[in-house]
C-alpha cells in the first residue's frame, strides 16, 4: 500500500493532465491527497490486517471527497466485507465484489470510459486463474484502450466524441496502484490476502 501510495504521487502531473482533457484536471491532486491520507491510516493502525487494512485503506480513501475518493471507498469498502464473510473466498472474489460495487455507484459498465476500464480487465485476468502480474498488466492494456473510447458517464460525457483520444484518469491510476502493488509484492515474496493460488507471482 506504500508502494501504491508512492507511485499515485509520482503520477500526480500525468493525472491531472488527463483529467484536464475532460474537466477541472485535479484527478492527480485528489489520488495525491488519498495517498497521503492512506499512509497516515496506516501510520495510525500498524498492527491492521486483512479486512481491518483494507476497510482503513477505503476510509482514508473516502475523506478526500470528489468524484475519485467515494468510488475507491466504495469498492474497497465491498472487498473488504466479501473478506470478512468468506474469509478464504481468494483474491477473485474480492475483486469482483469491489467491481460490483463500483458499477452501481457510477452507475457504468466495462465501455463506459471509467476506472471499470482498467478493473473489468483486471478482474477477468483473475478469473481466467492468472496472477497478479497479469492482471495489472491486463489494467494497463484497459486503461490505454480507453482513449479510444467515447465517455459515456460522469462529467466527460458532456464532450461527447471529443472525449476520445485521452486516456480515462481513473483507468489509468487503477493501473498504477495495481501496477506498484504487484511489483511491490514481488520483491518482497509477499502473497495478498486470500491469495491461496499464488496470484502474485503470475
Amino acid at each position: 500500500m506504500l508502494a501504491a501510495a508512492d507511485a499515485v504521487e509520482a503520477s500526480k502531473d500525468e493525472l491531472c493532465r488527463l483529467d484536464a482533457a475532460a474537466g477541472d484536471g485535479d484527478h492527480g491532486v485528489t489520488m495525491a491527497l488519498a495517498a497521503r491520507a492512506v499512509r497516515q491510516g496506516l501510520a495510525d493502525s500498524p498492527d491492521a490486517t486483512g479486512p481491518d487494512l483494507v476497510t482503513k485503506i477505503a476510509m482514508a480513501m473516502g475523506s478526500v471527497g470528489g468524484a475519485s475518493g467515494p468510488i475507491y471507498a466504495s469498492g474497497l469498502l465491498a472487498a473488504a466485507t466479501k473478506m470478512r464473510e468468506q474469509p478464504n473466498a481468494g483474491l477473485l472474489a474480492y475483486a469482483q465484489a469491489a467491481e460490483s460495487s463500483i458499477a452501481v455507484l457510477g452507475h457504468a459498465k466495462p465501455g463506459d470510459k471509467t476506472i471499470l476500464d482498467a478493473l473489468h480487465p483486471a478482474v477477468e485476468a483473475l478469473r481466467q486463474g492468472l496472477g497478479l502480474g497479469a492482471a495489472a498488466h491486463a489494467a494497463r492494456e484497459g486503461a490505454e484502450a480507453s482513449a479510444q473510447m467515447v465517455a459515456l458517464v460522469g462529467r466527460a460525457s458532456r464532450l461527447g466524441e471529443r472525449s476520445r483520444g485521452f486516456a480515462d484518469p481513473g483507468a489509468t491510476s487503477l493501473a498504477v496502484i495495481l501496477e506498484s502493488v504487484h511489483a511491490a509484492a514481488a520483491r518482497d515474496d509477499q502473497q495478498l490476502p486470500g491469495d491461496e493460488v499464488g496470484l502474485v507471482g503470475g
